[in-house]
């Protein structure tokens, strides 16, 4: 009973805390700018706070994701005494630290990054100047409590972020985020600033009136909440547009370009084709994942083109003058059998119920036949496939039950699942007709965790229409607007728009088309802030329940809470297995003698390592190779929960774990050996530094904690963004890939599309830096060799070598290389390479 009525309560408590929970707070100007363009939040600008004995100060913080550097300070606090207390975050420990006067004070914490990226986190110090103690604690988690003596000033100036004052000026900003700034005086609180305001430069105390000053604010609720243009351009052409949910581009193709925007760094690229590609009117793109390619599909001539990016060309072309009987389908990519879908559409006066598949790898295109629920015919729907990527839901849409545009042709509400593997349409509800018809962009997200679902609707009975962003349940027909619209013109078979999703990158991206007259394409890109479960949102309201009942139950709770608290918390108890929980001991914080700054660590501790790149190798805190310490089932184990744990993966299921490693064994028999070699695995990694494997949502999710312990992958991972959009850097990938390829010599089945996607991502980036830099022919030949250790029979990386060789005057030793490649070029593909070498050194 206790457990159940304390269950209640805390359901209840998150109801009220999620409804309540909306998007706002300050974003700091910081990197890449002038200095006196960025941010600066002075709380006390005109006199400094007055303190007793004790105060305290909180506030809660994130950061941007996808910066090159987090350097920076969170805030200084300087008193009368012109003393100094900071906390900044140290870029080579990945760690905050606290700074008290010229010394680093020993407190020093770090948080995961996806937390730090993706959520708040809510960070306070208790100082007591009578004792000269400061304690900090992180997300409820006291960290460590110092004594130093610059901890003693009752008059203090606090400034986050740059500080304009003359004695302590400081313009290193961290990429941040703040809200709920609140100070407490002896447990008292007596100011708090939420920072919730759309613009100003200004921030008003909500207890007492005082005043906060901002310089250059980045006020956070409009980006929530209003759409933003970030792009605006024509092709001369019809257009297509998909998303690579890997790097998060959105690509944009036309007759004779391929356009890329970067939602990590807001920009726009074209890439000029090598020869026209036909872009009929309603041809479609797909990327595949499976493959890693952008995909033109029109499914009228059972056509498909895939885009070869290193050449710039479309593998096949398509009929430019046809015109599609299947406007606005809902087409998918499924990750189940790796097939592309086309459901539904609309032409020659009749809205269509077909499913179209298309199979890149066979080529070959069949019409599916579906049974489960009628699937009335339709175009103008939204489709999002679920996690697994095996179902994909449909919303609502335009059409009739005869498919005949003549026989009462109607809005549709209802959200059915289509099911990718038994190829069945099921209907889950209808939602109540609403005041306004609409009808729905393109694409949906799906969130399965949650149960929910994110789509455009817009009403389609006009031209000068809008796109409106909902939030809704897939379980009941219930749905609730976020945000303002934005601007569509809509008119039938000229008109498109799209919804896409970068969790990466805390973003909703929109993409909409419009053409005027034919071969013209108006496109426009809209970007909005977004973070359903961390920064921003306001959780769904379910109209379903009446508001006097909510509140009845709220008064219930909050009258019994004291008591059923106090007996709830001892009734709790969780009986953990070896599937919940299994976390490395962190190590123990010691107060050093003297304080040493985080960068002298470095130098002086060995430093263990993982290398990926090559043969794999394991490196313990003394720098020891262990690596005859993996067994080959362990060696498999730890690299299925790594490589599974990596930016963009949900980590691994139990399930999938048996099924690599015991198949056919009965699920009690591959339970009790993943419990053994679990132990066995926690035992080598211990010799390592701090990890952390625990189960979320019945996933494995393994990470490193300790900055000492070097992973090559996760450099590589750090620097990949940067280097692909500007080339810098480019000589630390080749240092880590020199090694070798991609955990050379290690096969397993389900590494391969691992292995695939490095060497899709390492042999272009650095033959395109060879390609448009000019560089000394000894750097030339390192990173050509880097390539070759990916592909031996890269045609660039072998003509490049060979001409910085002969540039170097070794001309024979260019010539053994050619020779070398020709013969295996002629080993590998049955045929003569058909360039001489003459004319190869002089192409390349």
């Amino acid at each position: 009973m206790y457990r159940f009525t304390l269950l209640l309560l805390i359901l209840l408590t998150t109801a009220i805390t999620s409804k309540a929970q909306e998007a706002y707070g300050l974003q700091f100007a910081c990197k890449n700018i002038p200095q006196e363009s960025r941010t600066s939040l002075d709380l006390f600008p005109e006199k400094p706070l007055v303190v007793k004995d004790k105060y305290a100060l909180s506030f809660d913080l994130s950061f941007m994701p996808f910066y090159s550097s987090y350097f920076g300070y969170i805030f200084r606090i300087t008193d009368e005494k012109k003393q100094n207390i900071d906390l900044i975050y140290n870029v080579h420990t990945y760690a905050f630290n606290v700074v008290t006067g010229n010394d680093f004070s020993g407190i020093s914490f770090r948080i995961d990054r996806d937390t730090l990226y993706h959520q708040w986190n809510h960070i306070r110090l208790d100082i007591n100047t009578a004792t000269h103690t400061l304690l900090v604690t992180v997300n409820g988690k006291e960290i460590q409590t110092i004594r130093h003596p610059a901890i003693s000033g009752r008059q203090l100036n606090i400034c986050f972020g740059a500080n304009y004052r003359k004695t302590f000026k400081t313009f290193d900003v961290a990429p941040m985020r703040l809200k709920d700034i609140a100070i407490y005086d002896e447990q008292e609180l007596r100011h708090r600033w939420p920072l919730d305001q759309v613009n100003g430069t200004v921030a008003k105390d909500g207890l007492t009136g005082q005043t906060a000053t901002i310089k250059n604010p980045v006020w956070l609720r409009p980006q929530f909440s209003q759409w933003q243009l970030a792009d605006s351009f024509s092709i001369n052409s019809n257009a297509s547009v998909a998303v690579n949910p890997a790097t998060e581009n959105v690509y944009i193709t036309g007759r004779d370009s391929v356009y890329q925007y970067s939602s990590s760094f807001r920009t726009l690229t074209a890439a000029a084709l090598m020869q026209p590609q036909g872009t009929p009117a309603g041809i479609r793109a797909v990327y595949d994942v499976t493959r890693h390619q952008l995909c033109n599909l029109f499914p009228d001539r059972q056509q498909a083109a895939l885009f070869d990016s290193a050449g710039n060309r479309w593998t096949q072309t398509i009929d430019h003058n046809a015109i599609t009987n299947y406007w606005h389908s809902n087409v998918f990519f499924s990750p189940y059998d790796s097939a592309i879908y086309s459901v539904g559409g609309y032409g020659d006066f009749r809205y269509k119920n077909e499913v179209h598949r298309y199979d890149p790898l066979s080529r070959h295109w069949d019409t599916v036949h579906i049974t489960g629920d009628f699937f009335t015919p339709r175009y103008l729907s939204a489709a999002g496939a679920n996690t697994a990527g095996d179902s994909v839901y449909i919303l609502g849409g335009y059409g009739s039950i005869t498919g005949d545009q003549l026989l009462n042709p109607h809005p549709l509400y209802d959200l059915l699942l289509f099911d990718v593997k038994r190829n069945t349409f099921k209907s889950i509800y209808k939602l109540k007709e609403p005041e306004e018809a609409f009808a729905l962009a393109n694409n949906m997200i799906v969130n399965s965790e949650h149960q929910e679902y994110f789509a455009l609707t817009f009403p389609n009975d006009r031209m000068t229409s809008s796109l409106q962003l909902i939030r809704g349940s897939l379980k009941s027909p219930v749905y609730t607007k976020l945000g303002a619209s934005l601007p569509y013109n809509f008119y039938d078979t000229k008109s498109a728009a799209y919804l896409f999703y970068c969790p990466q990158n805390d973003q909703l991206v929109a993409v909409t088309f419009f053409s005027p007259k034919n071969n013209i394409t108006k496109v426009k890109i809209y970007t909005l802030a977004f973070s359903p479960y961390g920064l921003a949102a306001k959780a769904p309201v379910n109209r379903g329940i009446p508001a006097y009942v909510v509140r009845l139950l709220l008064a219930i709770a909050i009258g019994f809470s004291l008591f059923l608290l106090a007996a709830g918390i001892s009734a709790l108890k969780i009986n953990k297995g070896d599937d919940q929980r299994l976390v490395a001991p962190e190590p123990q914080e010691e107060t050093p003698e003297a304080p040493v700054p985080a960068t002298s660590i470095l130098h002086t501790q060995p430093v263990s390592a993982v290398y990926l790149f090559g043969h794999f190798t394991v490196l313990d805190k003394d720098g020891n190779d262990i690596t005859r310490l993996f067994s080959p089932l362990l060696k498999e184990l730890f690299l299925l929960l790594f490589l599974h744990s990596l930016p963009g993966k949900a980590g691994i299921s139990s399930e999938k774990i048996n099924e690599i490693l015991w198949p056919g064994r009965s699920m009690k028999d591959a339970k009790n050996n993943r419990s053994v070699n679990l132990v066995k695995l926690k035992t080598i990694l211990d010799k390592t530094g701090a990890f952390t494997l625990v189960k979320e949502n019945d996933k494995w999710i393994f990470h490193f904690d300790d900055p000492l312990v070097r992973v090559d992958l996760a450099e590589y991972l750090q620097l990949l963004p940067v280097i692909s959009i500007d080339g810098n850097n480019i000589h630390r990938i080749a240092d880590i890939v020199k090694r070798g390829a991609f955990l050379q010599e290690t096969e397993y089945s389900w590494l391969d599309k691992f292995k695939a996607d490095i060497s899709a991502q390492v042999i272009p980036l650095l033959i395109h830096y060879l390609e448009n830099h000019t560089i000394e022919p000894e750097q030339v030949i390192y990173i050509c060799d880097c390539i070759l250790n990916f592909d031996s029979l890269c045609e660039e990386a072998v003509m490049l070598k060979c001409k910085a060789l002969v540039t170097l005057r070794q001309h024979a030793s260019a010539k053994k290389i050619y020779s070398s490649f020709i013969a295996e070029y002629e080993r590998i593909y049955g045929e003569t390479f058909e360039m001489e070498y003459t004319k190869a050194i002089e192409q390349y």
